[in-house]
């Protein structure tokens, strides 16, 4: 039993080789009897070259003719009609024609033909076709136009009208051109108004080109404000804090001056100064504590002014000049804010120290003058840097430099100051009213000289309190002022940020009125950046894969058109071989030459359109495989259902221009497209020659692939299958309405 299933297996396997190998012979023998064909007399061979070139003939022409539709080159021969009716208006006590402007700039603007004509010759032409498009500029234009400077401020119209009967495509080029001129009418006017109106506040509009750097610098200081706002009213504060508890010292030095004023050096006892020195020696103790509090402070702020700096230092390389300036004047603010908590401190060592004459008090009066001297010179230098980012637009590393150095001495300056402070003045301080008392007790002739002293101390110290009262009392007031002011001026700044440097007028106009009612009005408040993830350099290169496709489709269609899907079976080669050695053998002629086509159609786009292509080898094997798989589905339906195959091509070509996404996203297509074009071929077709032309994403790339393969596979096998079954029928239906005489 062994044995006959043995014998059965082989036997059935030297069948299926038997078959295999004389559908292989048959299939090869009736390839090469239409090569020999091909070249059988000059007339046929130039059929063959025709049915090859033709196809690509087909996507030269139209992606030629598409090529940038919209360019200005393209487009500037279109006719549209403009028809001017603006009567003008007055504005600000000057005349007004916007119309007439609008005019006269089309006239040096090139982007369409823009013909001149009045209302009648414009609408007739209109209709007749010899304009694509007529744009009415009303009566009232003009004045609806400067209605922004009244209290009933409207929109003005422009009226455009379009003939989409003649050329759809026109129409919606001319609808862009439309809207740009829009756009031109809106800046002119923008213009118009601000050199007519706004400017007299300040600036009149024809010198506000010569003072463009003092409007420039005014925008960066009102932004550096803005920002600076929290700083500015803190830094006041603090220089109220500082004064008034500076005028608390002095207060509390004064009954010392007093003390000494009223002490009888030669003839009365010294208990009375004693007793009155006691009554302030806590009030002096309490303001040398201040000392150390503001000390630290003063420490505090010369750390944010190097931390300032070495922001400056990062952003000259990388940012604009805006951002730079607005670093550079925080960075003066701190300045003066530093200096303004140093000075005081200042001037009360010098007044003890006139007293004491302590060497630790004169070191730290030296060092604290230091500081002062080098914020001078870093003030200085930074004025000289915003008068170099001015002229020459930035600033570099080198420039800083020097600065950078000064404000970490200053901060290096003051964090002695601290130290000797601690370790060399407090205690010194701490028993200078003890010092005092003994003094008095010990030393007539101490008590003599503070007697001689006393004119000039106490004058000084009067004046000094009343300084510091002073100084405390205007920044608690500009403090106050300040914080009511500080919406309005983050309004203002915050519309100045979105102005650029060069429109010079649009900054006018948000300095000297409402920034939100103009710029709702007149101004667009952002410009869009245009990016492509994958670019394409003309409207010809991006249809190019549909075109590409289409032209593999037809290049098919010609061939079931022209050739035979038949063999001769009236040669004794040819009788006896079966359907299926017929279709394989047949269909490999047809896919030869469709892969010569579509190799024609590729290069001949690539070499003569210059086309954009990013991977030519992704084009190819895309165009191969498309090749194959139009090749099998095109015979297939041509060679089982004969000429209603042949017509189901052309359907099926139109079905799938429609609904695949060739030219419209598929979104915009009806319900029953956006859900059965994922078996439409054109889909992915298409897709992989866009991965071609624009840059491939490897996985789109991969997945059209294999879906084009396993069409393939799909197709043979449902060709090899049907074909036998179905030719019986096919042969009745056509043979049925030959006999009606009104098909083949």
């Amino acid at each position: 039993m062994t044995n006959l299933n043995y014998l059965g297996s082989a036997k059935i396997a030297i069948i299926v080789s038997y078959y295999r190998e004389k559908l292989m012979q048959n299939v090869k023998a009736i390839y090469q009897r239409d090569l020999r064909a091909m070249r059988s007399s000059p007339f046929v061979i130039i059929t063959f070259l025709a049915l090859c070139i033709l196809p690509s003939l087909y996507t030269l022409i139209n992606v030629r003719a598409i090529w940038n539709p919209y360019d200005t080159s393209e487009i500037k021969n279109i006719p549209v009609a403009v028809v001017n009716r603006d009567k003008g208006a007055t504005l600000a006590g000057k005349k007004l024609n916007v119309g007439q402007t609008v005019v006269n700039t089309l006239k040096n603007d090139h982007q369409l033909n823009w013909k001149f004509a009045s209302a009648k010759t414009a609408a007739t032409k209109l209709r007749s076709g010899q304009y694509y498009a007529e744009i009415v500029i009303p009566k009232n234009f003009s004045k609806s136009l400067s209605s922004i400077a009244g209290s009933h401020a409207h929109k003005a119209k422009l009226v455009y009208r379009a003939n989409s009967r003649d050329s759809p495509m026109g129409g919606k080029i001319t609808e862009t051109a439309a809207k740009t001129l829009v756009n031109q009418v809106q800046t002119n006017f923008l213009e118009t108004v601000n050199t007519t109106i706004f400017s007299k506040l300040n600036l009149l509009g024809d010198k506000a080109q010569s003072q463009k750097a003092e409007i420039l610098e005014l925008k960066d200081w009102i932004i550096t404000l803005s920002n600076s706002m929290d700083l500015a009213t803190g830094a006041l504060s603090e220089i109220n804090q500082t004064s008034t508890n500076m005028a608390a010292i002095l207060t509390g030095l004064k009954p010392v001056m007093t003390a000494s004023q009223n002490v009888d050096v030669l003839q009365t006892t010294n208990t009375e100064t004693i007793s009155s020195l006691h009554s302030v020696q806590k009030t002096i103790n309490k303001a040398f504590t201040s000392l150390n509090t503001n000390l630290t402070s003063a420490n505090s702020s010369a750390s944010r002014l190097n931390n300032t700096l070495k922001q400056l230092n990062s952003e000259v390389g990388s940012s604009s000049r805006s951002t730079v300036n607005t670093t550079l004047n925080r960075a003066i603010s701190q300045v003066d804010l530093l200096k303004g908590q140093v000075t005081p401190l200042q001037s009360f060592l010098k007044s003890v120290n006139s007293q004491s004459k302590l060497q630790g008090l004169t070191g730290l009066y030296n060092t604290l003058g230091n500081a002062v001297t080098l914020l001078n010179s870093v003030k200085t230098q930074l004025k000289s840097l915003k008068s170099t980012l001015s002229t020459t637009g930035k600033l570099t590393s080198s420039d800083i430099s020097s600065t950078l150095t000064s404000t970490q001495q200053i901060t290096s300056n003051l964090n002695s100051a601290l130290s000797q402070y601690n370790t060399s003045v407090k205690g010194h301080l701490n028993s200078i009213s003890s010092n005092l008392i003994s003094a008095v007790t010990k030393s007539q002739t101490i008590l003599s000289e503070l007697q001689q002293a006393k004119g000039i101390n106490q004058d000084y110290l009067d004046n000094a309190i009343k300084g510091n009262k002073l100084i405390a009392s205007s920044t608690a007031d500009l403090d106050t002022k300040l914080t009511s002011y500080q919406d309005d001026i983050k309004t203002i700044a915050n519309q100045l940020k979105l102005t650029n440097d060069s429109d010079i007028v649009s900054i006018i106009t948000v300095l000297q009125n409402n920034p939100k009612t103009m710029g709702n009005t007149l101004v667009s408040l952002f410009n869009v950046k245009d990016e492509s993830i994958y670019k394409v350099s003309s409207f010809g290169s991006a249809f190019l894969p549909t075109y590409l496709t289409l032209s593999i489709w037809v290049g098919c269609t010609m061939l079931v058109m022209v050739l035979h899907t038949t063999i001769p079976r009236e040669n004794r080669r040819f009788r006896n071989m079966t359907v299926h050695e017929e279709y394989f053998g047949k269909m490999l002629t047809f896919g030869t030459i469709s892969l010569i086509q579509t190799t024609i159609i590729i290069f001949s786009a690539v070499l003569l359109l210059h086309v954009q292509v990013e991977s030519l080898f992704i084009m190819l094997l895309f165009g191969f495989l498309t090749s194959i798989l139009f090749t099998t589905i095109v015979f297939t339906l041509a060679s089982t259902f004969g000429n209603l195959g042949k017509a189901g091509v052309i359907f099926l070509v139109a079905l799938q221009l429609a609904g695949s996404g060739a030219l419209y996203p598929i979104q915009l297509n009806p319900l029953f497209y956006r859900v059965v074009y994922r078996f439409f071929p054109f889909a992915y077709s298409v897709g992989g020659f866009r991965e071609a032309v624009g840059g491939p994403n490897m996985e789109t790339v991969f997945t059209d692939a294999f879906a084009l393969l396993l069409m393939i596979i799909v197709t043979l096998l449902l060709g090899y299958f049907l074909k036998a079954r179905l030719q019986r029928f096919t042969r009745r239906i056509l043979s049925d309405f030959s006999k009606t005489g009104l098909g083949q």
